[in-house]
Parts: C-alpha cells; structure tokens; sequence
C-alpha cells in the first residue's frame, strides 16, 4: 500500500515540478557528495542570495520526493502517507506556482539512492553540478569507494558545469578539459592557502581565485568545512559576482548544528560538535582539528552505522588514531566500545583514559562531572545508532539553547532517540 502510495505521489510531483520549469527560468544547482553536502548547499546559498533569489534549506532534504519538494518550500509531512497532509502539500504547491520568485535553487542528491535520483534528473536539468567530497559511508549499500565516485559523478555528468573537490585524486581523473571546475586545499582552479588558525580557533585563508588572492577570515573551525565555502566560491566566481563580493560573503558563513559547530561548554569549556552524522573519515578529520586546540582534549565519538563488511576495520582505525591527539577518549555504543576503545588502547592511550557507555546519557553526566575550564571536546556520531548531540545537550553552557545549536531536538526526534536507546 506505501509502495503505491509513493508512487502517486511522485508521479503528481513530477507533474507540478515540470510545470514550475516550463514556466519559470530558473538556474539549477545539485550538490552531491558522501559528505559535506549539507553545508555545501548551506554556503552556496549564502553567497549567491547577495545577488539573486536563492531557494535552499538548511536540512538534509535529499530523498527523491524532498528532492521535488525542495523546489516549492515544503518538508515532507510528518504523518509521511496520510491523504490529508498530502492534500495541503499539494495546495500549498498550487499557491506556490502562482506566486513563484526565485531564480535560483540549490537541491541535495542522495549518492547512495542512484537510481531514485536518475529518475529526477530526467525532469531536472542542473546547471551546476557540485561533488562536495567522497568517503567510506553508506558502504552496506554502495560495497565500495568505486562505487561511491561512480553515483556521485553519474549523478552530476548531465550538468552544464561540474564543481568538483579536487583534491580526490579518483574526481581529478574522470574530470573533462572543459565544463569542469576543481576546488581543494591542495589541487584546483580555486584553493585556500596559508591556512592559519586565529585564537578564538577559526581559520584564516588565502581565497586564491585565477589571478586573485585575498586573505579571507571564516568563522570555520575544521580544515574540511574548508571545501564547502570553496565550493561557494566557484560557482559564484562563475556567475560573475565580484571577487570582493564572494570574499565578503564567505566571511559570514557560519557551521551548520552538528557540523564542526563550536560552542561553549559547562565550566567555561569549548565543544567542536560534529555530531550531525560521522564517517570514519570525518571523525579522523575531526580529531586533527582537536589536535590543534590547547588545554586537555576529550573525544567522545560514537557507533557508525552502514559501514558494511568493513565497520570492524574502519572503527579500529580511528582508534588508532585518537593516540596522540586525546587526553580522554568516550565511546557510545556497542560498535565503538568493541572496535574504537581497544583499538585506542592497543594504539597506546592508557586503560583509565577510556570511558565506555552504552547510551550519550550516560556518557554526557559522566562528563559534565569531570569537564574543566581548559577542556576542549570533540563530539562524534551517527544520526541513526549513537545520538552524540545528546552528549552535547548535557554539557552545553546553560546559556545557550539546545533547541537552535543543537541538532535533531524536535520532539519527534526525542521520541525516536528514547525508543531506540531504550532497546540497548
């Protein structure tokens, strides 16, 4: 019956969003990516509403029907099948082709859902297509990093141009001499160089763009949310917006919640949240932000789902990594407390300075008892095992609200996050 269901309902959508192109002009850009899809939808957002009407979202809209509903405002109905919500959805569509302005739109594809997202691209022709970066996630559905660079550039092929992270050797080499623009830190038509960090802990950067340089101060902490301003800078470079202007524009730019996001913490303490939904690869990056912040560095990182045949591996690899870089490690979870801790232990950090939890509730009180002044705590998890915003949640400063700095606070969340971490 939801099979069916989602079908109508898709192919109504269709129809109303072939409607919107056939009658409005309007510039197209799909942002891919295993990571760094968010926040690089979020910065391009940004930079090109100083010029145009830029329609994007600040959440993670990319299933085939947000996709759709990305281009008209609307979230998917909390009841996800009843005729009724579906009713207003389609009403409120309707009002929205009549009083339609915006010009331009920023969309979010799943690389991990390839065929549902073909299915949009036969009605959606990007003008910009951005890969944000690649890394081993969703590996139980994609087997491998082949497969992963093969959806996410089959998923951008079709543009008028493709912005790229270049610095992905595997993206470099299926690059074409033309329509093709690469961003990094180390490769690229558009580069950030000397890097430096300021004292509050934000980055400085060279915004090197053809012939033009500026020094550009970004209120970023993580050398990888680095990219998704790059990403920014390219497709607003292209649309002739002055290199002033972009400068300006990615100065403002702040982390989304739960994306290397920094807050204060009990006891005059410092959180990096990154706790939206981690990779191996991001915690690792994570890790060498922490690495550069002084005072006594804790890490809390938590299970990750959908790493496949290679979650024991993967998970002891960052365990690997905390040795030289954590005074205290927190695990959450089983998958963390079987592959993370010993790993961390064999690796060399000592027995005592590992702390295991079932749950982020156990392990937030553990820690709001022993945070200090110096502290500084990176937060990492999955969105769908670990919830480490919980963690978050307990040792965030009193002054600041949870509600906005924190991720997945909605009461449905917390009705999903009590019923899964009950189960444990």
């Amino acid at each position: 019956m939801r099979k069916i269901a989602k079908s109508l309902i898709f192919s109504r959508l269709n129809s109303k969003l072939k409607k919107l192109l056939a009658t409005k002009d309007i510039t197209i850009i799909g942002v891919t990516g295993s990571v760094g899809k968010t926040s690089t939808k979020f910065a391009i957002g940004e930079v090109l509403s100083s010029t145009r009407k830029v329609r994007y979202s600040t959440v993670t809209t990319n299933t085939d029907i947000e996709v759709m509903l990305s281009f008209f405002g609307i979230n998917t109905p909390v009841r996800g099948w009843s005729a009724l919500s579906w009713k207003k959805v389609f009403s409120d569509i309707d009002n929205e082709l009549e009083n339609y302005r915006f010009d331009t739109v920023i969309i979010e594809f799943a690389d991990d859902k390839l065929s549902s997202m073909r299915k949009i691209l036969k009605t959606v022709k990007l003008d910009y297509g951005v890969i944000s970066g690649i890394a081993p996630v969703h590996m139980a559905k994609m087997y491998d990093m082949r497969s992963i660079v093969y959806a996410n550039w089959a998923i951008v092929s079709g543009a008028n141009k493709i912005i790229f992270n270049s610095d992905i050797t595997a993206l470099r080499k299926k690059a074409y001499k033309d329509r093709t623009t690469g961003f990094g830190l180390h490769h690229g038509d558009i580069r950030f160089n000397k890097i430096s960090r300021n004292r509050s802990g934000y980055l400085k950067a060279e915004l090197s763009m053809g012939r033009n340089k500026k020094m550009v101060q970004t209120r970023v902490i993580g050398e990888q949310n680095l990219y998704s301003l790059l990403a920014a800078a390219a497709i607003a470079g292209d649309m002739d917006i002055p290199f002033s202007a972009i400068c300006f524009e990615l100065e403002n730019i702040k982390s989304l919640p739960g994306r290397m996001n920094l807050l204060k913490g009990v006891n005059g303490s410092k959180l990096i949240d990154d706790s939206y939904d981690s990779s191996p690869t991001t915690v690792m990056s994570g890790l060498d932000t922490l690495k550069k912040f002084p005072g006594r560095k804790i890490a809390v990182i938590g299970s990750m789902d959908g790493l496949g045949s290679e979650r024991s591996s993967l998970h002891q690899e960052v365990g690997e990594h905390c040795f030289g870089i954590i005074d205290v490690l927190v695990t959450v979870g089983t998958l963390a407390e079987d592959f993370i801790a010993p790993s961390a232990v064999r690796a060399g950090i000592k027995n005592e300075n590992v702390k295991m939890f079932k749950t982020p509730y156990e392990a937030g009180h553990y820690l709001k008892g022993i945070i200090r002044k110096s502290d500084t705590i990176l937060l990492e998890g999955d969105k769908n095992i670990s919830f480490v915003e919980e963690v978050a949640r307990i040792i965030l400063s009193p002054e600041i609200s949870s509600e906005t700095s924190l991720i997945r606070q909605d009461k449905q969340w917390k009705r999903k996050k009590r019923n899964i971490l009950k189960s444990l």
